[in-house]
C-alpha cells in the first residue's frame, strides 16, 4: 500500500472481511461498502482514518457537497467505533463550513442496521440521511 497520507485518491479493494473505500476528493465522494469485521480493525481502519484526518487538515472548504455513502451489509462492534471516529472527522470539515450529506444505505428489512444508521445520525452534527433500499 502506498503512503496514504499524501496520495490524492484513497482506493482499498474489498475483501471477504473488509469494505470497498473509494475516496476521490475530485469527484466529492467517499464510499464504503461491503463487509467489515476484519480481525484487526484498527490495523484495517487505522491507515484510513489517518489520510482523512489528514486530508481534512489541508482541505480548503468548498461549496460543492460532499457526499459521503456507506452501504454496509454487516460490521462488527470494533467496526462500529471506527466508523463513529470517521463520522466524527467529517464533523470536524462540516463545522469548517464544508457542505457534506452522509447517506446511510440498508436493506430496508434489515432493522438492525436501520437502527445502527440512526444510532450515527443523533451522535453527530452533520446532515445524515437514511436511505433503505429494495434487494
Amino acid at each position: 500500500m502506498s503512503d496514504l497520507t499524501t496520495s490524492e485518491k484513497l482506493f482499498i479493494e474489498a475483501t471477504l472481511t473488509t469494505p470497498k473505500i473509494d475516496f476521490d476528493p475530485s469527484t466529492n465522494r467517499f464510499i464504503i461498502s461491503g463487509n467489515s469485521y476484519p480481525e484487526n480493525s484498527l490495523k484495517f481502519y487505522g491507515p484510513v482514518l489517518q489520510w482523512v484526518q489528514a486530508w481534512i487538515e489541508r482541505h480548503t472548504p468548498t461549496k460543492d457537497t460532499l457526499q459521503v455513502q456507506v452501504h454496509l451489509e454487516y460490521f462488527n462492534t470494533s467496526t462500529a467505533k471506527v466508523l463513529l471516529d470517521l463520522f466524527r472527522l467529517f464533523e470536524i470539515l462540516y463545522e469548517k463550513g464544508q457542505p457534506i450529506q452522509v447517506q446511510w444505505i440498508y436493506l430496508a428489512e434489515d432493522t438492525e442496521m436501520e437502527d445502527a444508521g440512526l444510532d450515527y445520525q443523533a451522535a453527530v452534527k452533520v446532515p445524515f440521511e437514511l436511505v433503505p433500499i429494495n434487494e
